[in-house]
């Protein structure tokens, strides 16, 4: 399980006084603590940690875009940051790869927001962790608007 994979690697982290990796695995750790005893008994999934890698990962790339050309410390930390975080994510899908997907989720007949929704519903289980979800949104609406101005 990738929890026990993330502990592992930050006990070895701090045991090795590797302060990137043990700077970078600091906020999933507390994550998955925060989810364990949000419930008694609560097991986290998988999926769970890809969520908060994931969010973390967004987090460093708001603060590459806010330190760039003030504190360029912080940047190299952000990117060394997410250069970890990203090997513990699964293979990354391209917009290509999405964009199949979004047509493989297309059985409707029309350009609807009803129809987008229910094809993003669609397409978000199988894009977890692999691509970013902001991204859906604008690709689903590029995809129907290609399909029906034709």
């Amino acid at each position: 399980m990738l929890t026990e994979t993330i502990r592992k690697n930050f006990m070895n982290a701090r045991k090795v006084g590797d302060t990137d990796t043990k700077n970078a695995l600091e906020a999933i750790v507390a994550d998955i603590l925060k989810r364990e005893k949000s419930q008694v008994g609560h097991v986290v999934t998988d999926a769970e940690v890809i969520d908060g890698i994931t969010k973390e990962i967004k987090v460093q790339n708001e603060i590459i875009g806010f330190a760039t050309g003030r504190d360029e410390a912080k940047v190299n930390e952000a990117k060394k940051k997410i250069e970890i975080l990203s090997a513990y994510l699964p293979k990354q899908l391209t917009e290509e790869e999405v964009v199949e997907l979004i047509k493989k989720a297309d059985v409707y007949t029309d350009n609807s927001p009803k129809t987008k929704g229910m094809i993003i519903k669609t397409v978000m289980p199988e894009i977890a962790g692999k691509f970013d979800k902001a991204k859906v949104n604008g690709l689903v609406e590029k995809y129907l608007n290609e399909k029906y101005s034709a």
